[in-house]
Order: C-alpha cells, then sequence, then structure tokens
C-alpha cells in the first residue's frame, strides 16, 4: 500500500559532536522530545528515531505533514533559548515522498533490533534530504499522478503553503514543493502573524550570529527565506517591520537570496504596499542593483524553470517604475 513517508535529520549535527559531545546530546534530546511530543498526538502517524535521522510515515497525508512542519516550528523556537555559543542549534531538514512501503515485523533478541523497510519513497526522501539547503521540507509529487496531486497540493487539510519550487531537478517525472512550514493555516490570522514574527526573529538571530561563518551561513539564509515566503500573505501593512528589518540587517553580498526573496514576498502579497514600504523598497532595488551580489540575482532568475520569478521580477520593477536588464 501506498504512503506518505518523510525523512528528515539536523542540520550541521556531525559537526556538533565532533566540537562539543555534551552540547551535541542536548541538542538531540530536544529534538527527540519535540518529535516524541507532536507524533504522539496523532495516532495515525507512525515514527522511529536512530540517532539525528527521523523517520515517519502515514496513510494520512495531511496528518504526516503537518506533524513534520510543527516539529520544524518546535525545534526552531528551541533555538530561542539557548545560551551556548553558535555552533549549535536544532534545524530540521528533510523530504516527502509518497510510494509503496513495506515494514515487517522481524523476530529480534535482547542485542538486536531489527527494522525491516523496503521503500522507493523511503530511497527517494532520503536521497532528497541530502540536496537540501536550509531549515526546508521538500514535498515531491509524481507529476503524472493526477490523485497524489490532488491529495497533496489542492488538500486544504495540510496547514502550511507547499510553494513551487520548479528549478530544483531531481528525479524525473516529480516536481518539488517547499513547505512554508512558518505558517500554520490551522490558527486564527492574528496567531498565525505573531507565530510566523516569532520564528523570523530567530531565524535572523541565527543568521547574525553565524554571518562569518562559509560553512554554515547558507544553510540559516536558506532557512529564513522560507520564513519570508511563509509571511507573503501578511506584508502590505504600513511600515512593516519584518520588511524594513530584513532591508537593514542584510546589506552584505552574501545576502543576495534574501535580497531576491524581498522581490518574491512583495509579488506574492495579497494586498498592495502602503507608500511609506513602497519607498524602502525602491530605495534598497536601487542601492542593492549595484553591487556584486545582484550579480547572483540575476543568474538565479534565469536559470531553467524559473519563468515563474522572471515575470515577478518583470513585474516588480513595472510596479516600482524603474527599468533594469534581467537576461
Amino acid at each position: 500500500m501506498n504512503k506518505i513517508l518523510a525523512f528528515i535529520d539536523l542540520l550541521g549535527f556531525s559537526k556538533m559532536v565532533e566540537t562539543d559531545f555534551n552540547k551535541a546530546r542536548e541538542i538531540l534530546n530536544d529534538f527527540y522530545n519535540i518529535s516524541f511530543k507532536v507524533i504522539k498526538s496523532e495516532s495515525s502517524v507512525n515514527g522511529s528515531l536512530f540517532s539525528d535521522s527521523f523517520l515517519a510515515y502515514s496513510e494520512d497525508y495531511p496528518a504526516l505533514i503537518n506533524c513534520i512542519t510543527e516539529i520544524y516550528r518546535q525545534c526552531l523556537k528551541k533555538n530561542g533559548s539557548y545560551n551556548h555559543d553558535n555552533d549549535f542549534f536544532i534545524l530540521p531538514r528533510g523530504a516527502v515522498s509518497v510510494g509503496y512501503l513495506n515494514i515487517e515485523e522481524r523476530e529480534t533478541s535482547p542485542n538486536l533490533k531489527k527494522n525491516f523497510i523496503v521503500s522507493p519513497a523511503l530511497v527517494h526522501s532520503s536521497k532528497l534530504e541530502g540536496s537540501i539547503k536550509g531549515s526546508r521540507l521538500l514535498i515531491a509529487l509524481k507529476s503524472d499522478d493526477e490523485q497524489q496531486i490532488k491529495e497533496l497540493e489542492w488538500n486544504t487539510q495540510i496547514k502550511s503553503i507547499l510553494y513551487d519550487n520548479s528549478s530544483f531537478k531531481f528525479w524525473k517525472s516529480y516536481i518539488y514543493k517547499d513547505a512554508l512550514w512558518f505558517l500554520d493555516l490551522s490558527k486564527e490570522e492574528s496567531q498565525q502573524r505573531k507565530e510566523i514574527k516569532e520564528l523570523i526573529e530567530i531565524a535572523i538571530k541565527l543568521i547574525k550570529k553565524n554571518s562569518k561563518k562559509k560553512s554554515i551561513i547558507d544553510q540559516h539564509i536558506n532557512t529564513l527565506r522560507i520564513g519570508l515566503l511563509s509571511y507573503s500573505k501578511f506584508l502590505g501593512r504600513e511600515n512593516d517591520k519584518v520588511l524594513s528589518d530584513v532591508i537593514r540587517e542584510f546589506k552584505a553580498d552574501q545576502y543576495w537570496l534574501l535580497w531576491l526573496t524581498i522581490i518574491e514576498i512583495i509579488m506574492n502579497s495579497q494586498t498592495d504596499l502602503k507608500n511609506s514600504a513602497v519607498y524602502s523598497v525602491i530605495d534598497f532595488y536601487k542601492k542593492s542593483s549595484l553591487k556584486i551580489g545582484w550579480g547572483k540575482v540575476i543568474e538565479e532568475i534565469n536559470k531553467p524553470g524559473q519563468e515563474y520569478l522572471r515575470n515577478s521580477f518583470s513585474q516588480f520593477l513595472d510596479g516600482m517604475s524603474v527599468t533594469t536588464p534581467v537576461s
């Protein structure tokens, strides 16, 4: 029988173990406690933890995705309580796919446990996980399976938006979506906005603390990108603090992906920007487009499969009454 399956692990955990065993143990213990609490509350989802890897599966597609996104939110919130140095954080990353799953109970002995699992979905998810930057949850959909697309892409019981990632290619005949997990649609809108802002603030602090660490900074930048995309439904208010904070804090060339994300969330916003926000964005664009990092923005939007981004960029330029070549 086909099941939905998630495979996730912790970003940078091996490095943490090498650096400080006790602190790494604290991180892993928190991950286990969060995962256990969330999965225990949803009887239709089964899971297995081994070291920093977590395998979860279910016949209920929304239940599994909602459980995993809740684990992601709780993990990011936990970072706000840590006082240890910047090399230690709790950020899961992983992938979800649908497929045949064979799990058999095998006879065990006191000194040997058996987890007999054969599944193309497990192979897909585990291989995908290694290709992901940042605390992201990538959802794989078989492009020619209408039922699977209906049950995932158009399922209102899934409480996070699934955002198109058309430039990501892995297995043929599959399309991939990013779960915008900062957003929990099961809550009242005011609570959604409050929680996203809290999570974004934590993600910004993680970037600022790790800004000089080339080995990990891209992971934190990609995490914040998911947060900003999750926030786009709330953008458009006068003197938006999230927008102004990101524009102010991330001017260096290494943050080019956040520059592009600012344009994305503006174009995804459900309301028109107020005058003060418009002026700040125009000023941001004028200054950023003269920097070396802007070449990375142009390179990204001209990748194969990025038609949506190119169109959004063109619309942004038209709306801001400025012109520049995009390719």
